[in-house]
């Protein structure tokens, strides 16, 4: 495991980044119903502003999980079980422990919640 294709991960700011696409997405896609007077063509700019930051985060949130999977190998969990690790096993369990403890994903999924509620209130309201 010690040639990453995900080197963009150590980019500094990129969860922040990153959290503000999938910000930028959400909103977007939920401020559609609250912006129908405004006529198509802003709501169809506001879906398509959604639609591709959506696309975006995605993209990077799909190769961090596929990233975090990289841990899962057979021949790691056998020497695991064993209690025979090798150094570069301890350096990737370690650098996947990190990664797990240092994600925020669950804020994500509460703020989400949230304006997905408000969002149908509002909706059911109009």
């Amino acid at each position: 495991m010690d040639k990453h294709t995900h080197y963009w991960q150590k980019i500094p700011g990129i969860a922040v980044v990153l959290f503000i696409l999938g910000l930028i997405g959400g909103i977007a896609l939920r401020l559609s119903i609250f912006i129908e007077p405004l006529g198509q063509t802003v709501i169809k700019g506001v879906w398509y502003i959604g639609v591709i930051s959506y696309t975006i985060f995605y993209f990077f949130r799909i190769s961090i999980e596929n990233h975090r999977r990289e841990i899962c190998r057979p021949d790691l969990m056998k020497r695991l079980e064993n209690k025979n690790l090798l150094p570069q096993d301890i350096v990737d369990l370690r650098e996947m422990v990190a990664s797990h403890c240092r994600s925020k994903v669950k804020y994500n999924y509460v703020v989400w919640l949230l304006i997905s509620i408000i969002s149908l209130i509002g909706g059911y309201s109009l």
